[in-house]
């Protein structure tokens, strides 16, 4: 009976020591890279990343000199009307600006011109904004390669527990095989008189126990497979076909946090922010920007007509016409200095603010270097007691599997009562179950303390 379970389980338990890395089948490398692919939650913030580098490019291009061109064209159409004392000539007594003038303007204006303008010095601000943002984006980055660590994790620890469903069927399945036979039996003594209806009755109520552990299995695989599903694509039948051997995983013991992608992160985002307390003194320093350009300006088809009420009877009223009047080309260049000698208070308020936030990074830095060192004690202690538990487990297995063995055969031959034998049973299917379970427990506590450590995908071999 041993062999023909292993033969259905095989569960490798020699101990294979990889320093550094860790040992997965090779049948779960494409449910992983399936699951990385899919994972809407990753490509959103890669998506974020890209934004800043979008934003990191914006920033040094503002040393890029901006060339813009204009046009106007505009009809210009006024009225003036002036009323001014007015006084006679001295000879013949006739006054001017006897009445108010009346002056009607037209003409049509065109102007057009190319400027260039280019940023000198910007106080480092443009240097040190460039440099925040791109300290920024690889913080991003390195928090998505958590995010992956977690997502295989979770993948790996989903098709471990389908495993410990599929040994939990097997065993449910021989057991109800072995059932039946001692029914059988039990049917053929009732018959004979050598035993009582009620032994018949238990060993039913035993097999109805089967089904209801049968019927949880089957809930909780279904469960599994629709997880699975949604992390990698996969259907119930590829599910299904995906089968490797349950190998215990070895941790190397020179384990530590210092490659952790969130400590290497924070080292970013602390430089972030001391960029941009540095991009904020840079308000307290001059800035230049240098500017040339070309334009054409001109007045055409002019007409300007006068309505001098004074004037004597027969005289026309004054007309000024204008054919063109153009200024072309109008050259300029030039440098432009500006120099913001006191904002308010406002600089300093940033600067203290900037000042602040990169003392809270360097807190954090700190916490979370000694919160992950004492996380990853934590997860060695766990890993380290089902590790330990393995030997045991394999021993109980043993010792329930040779009991079991006994106790069919005394049951034949009248020693031991049908209550013994059943128990016998159980205590067999428990410690088998409890086997692949610490197996299980101790693969997932190695997953999660190798975590601890960072950078994860990059530990795994698939072999």
């Amino acid at each position: 009976m041993k062999r023909y379970f292993l033969a259905i389980l095989p569960i490798v338990l020699t101990i294979t020591t990889v320093s550094g890395q860790i040992q997965l089948p090779k049948a779960l490398e494409r449910p992983i890279n399936l699951a990385l692919e899919k994972s809407k939650d990753i490509r959103n913030k890669e998506l974020e990343v890209e934004k800043t580098h979008l934003e990191h490019k914006a920033v040094k291009s503002k040393y890029i000199p901006k060339i813009e061109a204009s046009g106007a064209f505009a009809y210009l159409d006024s009225h003036i009307t002036f009323d001014i004392p007015g006084f006679a000539l001295p000879i013949t007594g006739y006054e001017l600006f006897a009445d108010k003038t009346k002056i009607h303007n037209r003409a049509n204006a065109l102007h057009g011109g190319v400027t260039a303008k280019s940023v000198l010095f910007s106080g480092l601000q443009i240097h040190h904004g460039a440099k925040a943002l791109e300290q920024k984006a690889k913080g991003d980055a390195l928090l998505i390669e958590t995010d992956k660590d977690d997502l295989i994790v979770d993948v790996v620890t989903s098709f471990d527990k389908i495993k410990f469903i599929q040994a939990s069927e097997q065993l449910i399945e021989d057991s109800r095989k072995r059932l039946e036979k001692e029914e059988l039996r039990v049917n053929a003594a009732i018959e004979n008189g050598l035993a009582v209806p009620f032994d018949r009755d238990k060993i039913t109520l035993a097999r109805l126990e089967l089904e209801s552990k049968q019927t949880e299995l089957e809930e909780s695989k279904n469960l599994l497979f629709q997880k699975i599903s949604y992390l990698t694509g996969l259907s119930t039948d590829e599910i299904e076909e995906i089968s490797y051997r349950l190998d215990p995983i070895h941790l190397a013991d020179n384990l530590t946090v210092e490659n952790k992608q969130e400590l290497e992160a924070l080292e970013h985002y602390q430089k972030a922010s001391e960029h941009v307390l540095k991009k904020e003194k840079g308000t307290f320093l001059p800035q230049a920007a240098a500017f040339a350009g070309v334009s054409y300006s001109g007045i055409f088809n002019g007409t300007t007509d006068f309505n001098i009420p004074y004037l004597p009877s027969g005289l026309p009223q004054p007309r000024l016409n204008l054919n063109e009047l153009s200024l072309s080309p109008s050259l300029m260049a030039g440098v432009v200095l500006k120099w913001e000698i006191f904002g308010g208070m406002e600089r300093k308020h940033k600067i203290d603010q900037a000042k602040v936030n990169v003392e809270q990074l360097e807190n954090k830095l700190a916490d979370s270097r000694d919160k992950l060192n004492l996380l990853l004690l934590q997860k060695l202690a766990t890993y380290r007691t089902f590790d330990k538990k393995i030997d045991l487990a394999n021993q109980q297995e043993r010792v329930a599997q040779n009991a079991l063995t006994l106790a069919g055969k005394q049951y034949v031959q009248g020693l031991i009562s049908i209550n013994q034998r059943l128990e016998a049973e159980n205590d067999f299917v428990k410690a088998a179950q409890n086997k692949t379970q610490i197996l299980i427990s101790q693969r997932e506590a190695a997953l999660e303390a190798s975590k601890v450590t960072g950078k994860l995908s990059e530990k795994i071999q698939f072999n």
